[in-house]
């Protein structure tokens, strides 16, 4: 059985022991709108962050900026400032 890529967003989450809720509502104290369907989509690699959001995350989760890459097929819309 292959064992499950984790995008290292989730990873920063489950470390800091956080929900998509918790992720969310810091997300949204450090002033990037953003919504637990948009996190859980960014986690998945289906929508790449917009860049107010993706610096909040980087901050938040410890995580290189450049972990946001484009990948092909992802959306790059979604409700982050």
């Amino acid at each position: 059985m292959p064992r499950e890529v984790t995008s290292s967003v989730k990873q920063g989450r489950l470390r800091r022991g956080m929900t998509l809720k918790d992720l969310a509502e810091k997300c949204r104290a450090d002033g990037a709108r953003t919504s637990e369907s948009t996190l859980s989509r960014i986690e998945r690699g289906a929508q790449v962050p917009r860049p107010k959001l993706r610096s909040v995350l980087a901050h938040l989760l410890e995580i290189d900026i450049d972990d946001f890459e484009s990948k092909p097929g992802a959306d790059i819309s979604g409700s982050a400032v």
